[in-house]
């Protein structure tokens, strides 16, 4: 594994070492002088330097916000909207975690090394190839490293996503505070996929300083308030992040919320498609001449379905609607106790989403689980409702058509912003890149050349400022995109864009910004000029090879846990060998996902907790530990965890045989005593994402335990068997973002 970054120290505290919670040290930045910030264009000028406030959702489309043509109710995101400024062209990468690598550097994603997800990747030559690193690099800094030089106290809440599976943290990245997820995937502490990190202290999910019972929107403001109130103590303007996991899979909301949705999407999505795309021509979001994009041929017409398909879409809707209420209820909070302190009106407060509407899944959506919406359950939301969620834009997240990469954006700053631009329209194309220029503008801070030893690259946007104000950003050079092979060019009012393996198009923005009007083959010559200067950005940036993001970890480099393998070469072995302290990257790791296996295990221990054995992580895996001195193996699914265990504490030496078969039964036997059997869901079907390692879980946790929980005594040996089924299914990938 790669390691070459921010910090080793880093790595050290994310394995588990003492950690410290005070304020953690970053290096500095030359402090820039605390002047009072001018006001723009006529706005009341701010008695000190701002605070700062991004808010970013996670899978929500564009047309979602009741300010931007919903029927989801939203009052207090769209009363931020009455009180500031709305864009309408704002964009971001179309995925997850490039667009939070982006947001937080001011960069392209690949340029700050996750042009993917949280994957190392190399090329033909066995080197890492730089767009593809699946973590934030030594060659940009974030906007809380900028911040912090600047005299701000820095904090964050939320889903982080940019590796911290390779050590990459936020509290090694400039933030003085933090209460974090690696990657998200939960709403309920009994979530199978729930794991925090307080002030870098990994903390069990009902362990002070949570509270015992939690929902994550809840959580990130209650944790927020609390940095803000830390912040005024220190007598600083504070920069707070908060990244929301709301309304990414498994979609889960509390009962009552869901309830006040059922029923109210039986009208179904091509009614109230057709009644948001007329809500958002009357508001002034949309220009009328922009038709509304028709479905995509897969997506059935809704009066063609059964009553009970009806209900079962309309219960996904439900709890989408009620996830994406309780988020808007819980930045509610957050806004009103921003104002009891006194904050609000010198507070610039930014709310955007990372990526369009998700049609993972297909179709069909997801809606598994006794009570869905629970946190048991799985939901996703869909293609078909993703098509309602993106109105009046065409395609998904993935895709660099304006549905995947269109984001609602909501500028409120009372004493920053004039009153008179009190619920305008701002109709500049912005990017996500431009939040960090925008936060070095207003917070009067350096953006460093020089960070750590490091030579850090140019910013990439522009501050969105002047245009708060109504005022032209002057941005010079065409905005890009690439993600997965998709990819586009957005120079002026002309939008070049292709999917993978498929020709240019060529649409005029002004005329058709939902993209039904291809002008590529009647003006081939500004198509040759455009797709020139996407060649340009994509040597310049790193996106090429084209197709990185497809290409494999490398067998023997890398080693240790969270080295992803998505659509690389797997391991063909099926016996292994282990000692002490070994780690495999997922190249090397047994192919547990589509067979059955047998691990065994010679041990001496003394001490009541400790891994024999991890392979995965927070997706999916399997671990074999001492939980409170009870011999446990424990199965990890995409969102459920099943364990068996001896009755009674065990210490001395012993032989251990884990087994999970084929029919997910799961078995455990010590000392050639009978096994303890368990029933289970079935094997694991898809590979997991992160790698192996004996003696401790050094990546993020398979089981329910904080830090590498490591092994105290000694493991004489450790092999694992795979099964070989006579007719073995190709194993799977999970969608994980």
């Amino acid at each position: 594994m790669n390691f070459m970054h921010r910090s080793r120290g880093a790595l050290a505290q994310f394995l588990g070492a003492s950690l410290l919670t005070g304020l953690m040290s970053v290096p500095a930045i030359k402090p820039a002088q605390a002047a009072p910030v001018p006001a723009p264009g006529g706005g009341t000028a701010p008695t000190s330097r701002p605070n700062i406030v991004v808010i970013m959702a996670d899978d929500m489309g564009y047309s979602d916000l009741g300010c931007y043509g919903s029927e989801i109710n939203t009052p207090n995101l769209d009363k931020l909207a009455q009180g500031g400024v709305r864009f309408t062209q704002f964009y971001n990468t179309a995925r997850c975690c490039p667009t939070r690598a982006s947001l937080l550097t001011g960069l392209y994603p690949h340029e700050a090394g996750v042009g993917h997800m949280t994957e190392e990747r190399v090329g033909a030559d066995g080197n890492v190839l730089p767009g593809y690193e699946g973590h934030l690099n030594n060659q940009c800094v974030t906007i809380a490293e900028a911040l912090h030089g600047a005299g701000y106290f820095t904090a964050m809440t939320g889903k982080w996503h940019v590796g911290q599976n390779f050590g990459v943290v936020p509290w090694n990245r400039g933030f003085d505070r933090s209460l974090n997820s690696p990657g998200g995937g939960f709403y309920f502490p009994d979530g199978p996929k729930a794991s925090l990190f307080y002030n870098g202290q990994n903390v069990h999910q009902r362990d002070a300083p949570l509270p015992k019972q939690w929902y994550s929107s809840d959580l990130w403001t209650d944790f927020g308030l609390r940095f803000v109130d830390e912040a005024k103590q220190a007598k600083k303007p504070f920069f707070l992040y908060v990244a929301e996991n709301a309304p990414h899979f498994p979609l889960q909301a509390p009962a009552a919320d869901i309830a006040r949705w059922r029923g109210k999407y039986k009208a179904g999505w091509d009614k109230l498609r057709q009644a948001r795309y007329e809500r958002q021509i009357k508001m002034g979001l949309v220009d009328k001449k922009w038709p509304l994009s028709p479905r995509l041929p897969v997506v059935p017409a809704w009066d063609t379905l059964t009553p009970a398909q009806k209900d079962r879409y309309d219960n996904i809707m439900a709890i989408y609607a009620a996830v994406v209420e309780h988020m808007d209820s819980s930045i509610g909070r957050l806004i009103d106790g921003l104002k009891q302190r006194g904050e609000l009106d010198n507070t610039l407060i930014l709310f955007l989403s990372d990526n369009g509407g998700n049609a993972e899944s297909g179709v069909p959506g997801r809606l598994e689980g006794a009570s869905p919406g629970n946190a048991a359950s799985t939901v996703f939301v869909g293609q078909c409702w993703a098509t309602l969620n993106n109105t009046p834009l065409v395609r998904y997240k993935h895709f660099t058509d304006e549905g995947g990469i269109s984001a609602p954006l909501i500028a409120h700053w009372p004493q920053g912003i004039a009153k008179a631009r009190d619920g305008k329209f701002e109709t500049q194309p912005g990017h996500v890149i431009d939040i960090m220029a925008t936060c070095v503008d207003v917070g009067h801070a350096k953006y460093p050349t020089l960070f750590g030893g490091h030579t850090i690259q140019p910013m990439e946007g522009v501050s969105l400022r002047p245009a708060f104000a109504g005022q032209n950003v002057g941005r010079k050079q065409p905005l890009f995109w690439e993600h997965e092979e998709n990819r586009a060019v957005r120079d002026g009012q002309w939008k070049l864009v292709a999917l993978r393996d498929a020709p240019w198009r060529l649409y005029d923005m002004s005329a058709d910004r939902s993209e039904q009007h291809d002008l590529a083959s009647a003006q081939p010559q500004r198509v040759k000029a455009m797709s020139a200067q996407w060649d340009v950005y994509a040597a310049r940036t790193h996106v090429l090879p084209l197709g990185g993001w497809r290409a494999p970890t490398a067998n023997g480099k890398g080693k240790g846990k969270g080295n992803g393998n998505q659509g690389g070469a797997a391991s063909t072995k099926t016996h292994f060998d282990l000692k002490m302290g070994d780690t495999l990257n997922v190249a090397q790791s047994p192919a547990v996902g589509g067979h059955g296996f047998t691990i065994t295990a010679k041990f001496d221990t003394k001490s009541p907790s400790g891994v024999l054995v991890a392979q995965g992580g927070l997706a999916r895996g399997y671990v074999l530990f001492l939980n409170e001195g009870k011999l446990t193996f424990l199965v990890h699914r995409q969102q459920t965890r099943t364990q068996v265990a001896t009755a009674q504490p065990i210490t001395g030496a012993h032989t251990a045989v884990a087994r999970l078969a084929g029919d997910g039964t799961m078995t455990l036997s010590l000392d050639g005593q009978p096994a303890i059997t368990e029933k289970s869901d079935g094997i694991i079907k898809a590979m997991p994402l992160d790698g192996l390692s004996v003696g401790a879980d050094t990546g993020a946790p398979v089981g329910p335990y904080t830090g590498t929980n490591p092994f105290s005594g000694t493991i004489n040996s450790l092999s694992i068997d795979l099964d070989q089924p006579d007719n073995p299914a190709p194993p799977t990938t999970e969608p994980e973002d």
